[in-house]
């Protein structure tokens, strides 16, 4: 029998569960609203996600979060807008699944996905920065998944990328969170009369020049944040994925002409890597944690 898992993607909005076989095939999946309103209410989704899509030949479960996941345990230390600090995920999970369960950072997830079968395909070294409720990254490096010593590596929400940004929750200004997100469209797009993020994507792609210059002002703050873990990892590719990424070349167009301005001694480089859009998408998270999940449970047999 061919062998499968459930991976498990805790968006800030919505939740994605996917069946996949080792191949990155997603047989089935399910979105649902995420639920903000405590561990036991989290916990609970993630046994009924787990319980539709598993089946016998299901042999791990994956669960991506946000926020600080102590890889090692599995434990959710932290995660912005979900009181579930402390919450032991994979503890209680597999007592409920009576499966292998292994639990990471969502957006390391992701670069593990787009690493293994998108637009990573063929790179040692790869960024991904997930642009969506918040502002996240995930790298490959030499053909590893980067993690640190206790999984907190990517961590970069409050990294400074616009001295005339919006004030972050944490009470500073400019930080990628609020700046550079898909989240920071929404939030310039309302200023300049736009409902949503989407409103401000659609009315961009029809030449819209508050729109677009939405996406540039958004755009250019990616960009800073993306030449400051490009001096720091120097990958071979540069890959946004989340909401923001949808809207595709109208935001990194900017982003790649702030990222070659603010990049050390850019011009000295004997080549910058590409800023491209993931291939993946919104599957990039539950693709990857399914992908964990399996090369885990491999190495514990």
């Amino acid at each position: 029998m061919a062998e499968e898992a459930v991976g498990i993607d805790v968006g800030g909005t919505k939740t994605l569960a996917v069946r996949m076989r080792p191949d990155g095939t997603i047989t089935q999946r399910v979105r649902v609203p995420t639920p903000r309103t405590g561990p036991a209410v989290l916990l609970t989704l993630l046994t009924r996600l787990t319980d539709s899509l598993r089946t016998p030949d299901t042999r791990a479960v994956g669960v991506a979060l946000p926020g600080l996941v102590e890889t090692t345990t599995g434990v959710l230390r932290h995660a912005p807008g979900f009181p579930c600090d402390d919450l032991p995920v994979r503890t209680l999970l597999e007592e409920a699944a009576g499966v292998p369960v292994h639990v990471d950072n969502d957006a390391r997830a992701a670069a593990w996905a787009e690493y293994r079968t998108g637009a990573g395909r063929g790179h040692r070294d790869i960024l991904v920065i997930t642009a969506g409720t918040g502002w996240g990254c995930g790298a490959v490096l030499d053909g590893q998944l980067l993690k640190g010593s206790q999984g907190f590596a990517g961590e970069v929400g409050h990294l400074h990328v616009d001295t005339e940004g919006p004030t972050c929750y944490c009470g500073r200004q400019g930080c990628a969170e609020v700046s550079a997100s898909g989240s920071a469209i929404s939030h310039h797009g309302k200023a300049a009369g736009y409902p949503d993020g989407e409103a401000v994507t659609r009315a961009a792609r029809d030449g819209d020049t508050r729109a677009l210059a939405v996406l540039h002002t958004v755009g250019t703050a990616l960009g800073h944040g993306a030449a400051a873990l490009v001096d720091l990892l120097d990958p071979a590719v540069v890959i946004v994925g989340g909401g923001g990424a949808d809207a595709d070349d109208l935001l990194l167009a900017p982003a790649r002409t702030a990222m070659h301005t603010a990049l050390t001694a850019s011009r000295r480089r004997p080549g910058i890597p590409p800023l491209v859009t993931a291939t993946l998408g919104n599957d990039a998270g539950a693709t990857g944690i399914a992908l964990l999940a399996l090369d885990r449970a491999a190495a514990c047999r």
